[in-house]
């Protein structure tokens, strides 16, 4: 090495400190293989080094290791991304997106994982195509191992990648159970989603970086290979939801690679964002120094992040309603938790999620909603229906997609402890339609939220009802009919539910929001409008929510209220919060008690 190169290197070096202790808090660096890398050749003249001859770039890793940024405790979401530079498979450039990118992420809330992956060359490996996609499969097994250390929600972990590093976080997204190393537990490596700046996708000589192709896959690939490593033609139906961005301009990585992975992404139903900007070219990183439209897409990723429910405000966080916690003697757990692993995908038959578009009469529009039908589905048999309300400014994919609804009823089955039914995920804002999607948020609050008022149990009851019983074999008496919902969609559920217990025999409410009638603080209608049908006709009235939830006050009142007229309920209050898990726990349990 130059002296001249010496000198830049130590220089890079220094920028590296400096850069990464003024900018973050405390940071640790984990070895990804504890010493022990997989596949790995002893080659004792290889050396890795940071290399600053164009950008600076970090080359020749041989022990890959990860970076965690913790989320500042005053904004923890409970969210972590692991990110993986780009550098087309030769360098790494782990400033520009990597530090910088983890910075960004620790300002939303999120804890920031960035990963120093192998760089395919066989000089140190045995399989050069393998090596990065191991160091990032074990990357999100250990964030995952240590969730609940380093306060991280085990089902809120995404991976993101630039350019090559795309090509990687694409990689993982769908090969996530290829066996591509000895795992030492059976710890998941499927990121909940994936965040794609400028990605190479496809290995296909006509669309692809020549230079990454080359070096994760050879000069002479088979087709088989090539086939492997094209992304877009290996997603499935349980590929994680993705946000995308692109140049039309961008001359490295041609655009046909996003765009050829977001429409294999609709071929098969899973939620696929992608913004196309006109300028931008490649490399922009975080897009500060450009001026551009492309700049702003760190704003369109922040809003697809809350949208999707990993972080954000939700409504235990507004101010108005929330009140101080003082739990009481009833305030308890009326069942314990459920068994760890109760809501990950797991080698059992699955059953299928399909987006239904319908004609709401009452509305005057078309709608859409989710239909979850369970293994096995036959016109020739007859199955109960669940239905299951989301919360304010989510979507009918909240409670599949962010809870994992259905995989909790995919077990639930498969263990025999419930019969297969047939799950509905309606959107609880008729604001939302398929012309009109993403309705204002700010006219939203300024009108009241109306969407999720009257208009919408009109909506289900002389809508989606019939649609669900005149285009599937289901039970059409109450007795085989539930309500639920979480947050906003508790209050719903037991605001439409116990006004019509006609028609629910199965109503639950987790942790209901402020828009539960009479309690809430938004309504002064009964909650209980017929009083002898509650305490006669309900078989199951389900009140659910955590301790650390801010809203737990509504449901407290509820509660006193029923027990005070005498209506039968089940009261459970856990340890959570207004979050995933509380949701997921209570629809574990609320299941296993309805259709009996």
């Amino acid at each position: 090495m130059s002296i001249f190169r010496f000198k830049q290197t130590m220089v890079a070096l220094i920028c590296l400190i400096t850069v990464t202790g003024n900018l973050f808090g405390q940071s640790k660096i984990i070895e990804v293989w504890n010493g022990k890398v997989p596949g790995s050749i002893q080659n004792s003249n290889y050396k890795q080094i940071v290399d600053s001859a164009y950008w600076i770039k970090i080359r020749f890793v041989t022990n890959p290791t990860i970076q965690v940024y913790p989320a500042p405790a005053d904004k923890n979401s409970g969210a972590a991304v692991v990110i993986c530079p780009g550098g087309g498979y030769y360098g790494l450039s782990y400033i520009g997106e990597g530090t910088e990118v983890a910075k960004w992420l620790n300002g939303l809330g999120i804890s920031a994982i960035v990963l120093h992956y192998r760089l395919p060359d066989e000089a140190i490996m045995k399989n050069k195509s393998i090596a990065p996609l191991q160091d990032a499969q074990e990357a999100i097994r250990i964030v995952r191992r240590n969730a609940k250390e380093w306060g991280i929600d085990s089902h809120k972990i995404g991976i993101m990648g630039f350019s090559a590093g795309g090509h990687l976080a694409s990689t993982v997204s769908t090969h996530y159970n290829e066996k591509v190393y000895s795992q030492i537990d059976s710890t998941s490596a499927r990121p909940d989603f994936s965040l794609l700046i400028y990605p190479v996708i496809s290995m296909d000589s006509t669309i692809t970086h020549a230079g990454s192709r080359e070096n994760l896959i050879g000069k002479h690939p088979s087709p088989e290979m090539v086939r492997h490593f094209s992304n877009a033609l290996q997603v499935t139906a349980t590929t994680p939801p993705a946000f995308m961005i692109h140049s039309l301009d961008d001359g490295t990585v041609p655009v046909e690679n996003s765009i050829e992975y977001a429409l294999a992404m609709k071929k098969h139903n899973i939620p696929c964002e992608l913004h196309i900007y006109e300028h931008g070219g490649h490399g922009y990183g975080l897009g500060k120094r450009n001026s551009g439209t492309e700049s702003s897409w760190t704003k369109a990723c922040e809003k697809w992040l809350q949208v999707r429910g990993f972080i954000g405000e939700n409504e235990a966080s507004k101010g108005g309603f929330v009140k101080p916690t003082e739990l009481g003697p009833d305030d308890k757990p009326a069942f314990i938790d459920p068994p760890a692993g109760f809501r990950d995908k797991r080698d059992v038959l699955h059953g299928a999620i399909t987006t239904v578009q319908y004609d709401s009469k009452t509305l005057s529009t078309r709608r859409e909603m989710l239909v979850y039908t369970p293994p096995g589905y036959s016109a020739d048999k007859k199955y109960p229906v669940i239905y299951l309300l989301h919360g304010l400014n989510s979507g009918a994919g909240q409670w599949p997609y962010w809870v994992h609804a259905d995989y909790v009823i995919d077990n639930l089955i498969a263990e025999g402890k419930i019969k297969p039914a047939i799950v509905v995920f309606p959107n609880c804002n008729t604001n939302v339609t398929v012309t009109n999607p993403k309705p204002d948020e700010q006219e939203e609050r300024k009108g009241g939220y109306k969407g999720y008022g009257i208009s919408f149990e009109n909506d289900l009851l002389k809508d989606i009802i019939p649609y669900i019983e005149s285009h599937y074999s289901v039970y059409t008496d109450r007795k085989h009919r539930a309500l639920a919902g979480l947050s906003m969609g508790g209050g719903q559920s037991l605001n439409i539910g116990l006004s019509h217990i006609n028609t629910f025999a199965y109503v639950g409410g987790m942790s209901s929001a402020p828009n539960t009638n009479e309690f809430g603080g938004l309504s002064d209608s009964k909650l209980l409008p017929d009083l002898e049908a509650a305490r006669k006709k309900l078989i199951l009235l389900w009140l659910g929510c955590g301790k650390k939830d801010g809203l737990i006050s509504v449901s407290q009142r509820v509660h006193q209220h029923l027990k005070e007229k005498g209506v039968s309920h089940v009261w459970h209050v856990d340890g959570n919060a207004h979050d995933d898990t509380e949701w997921a726990n209570n629809l574990y349990l609320f299941v296993q008690n309805i259709f009996k």
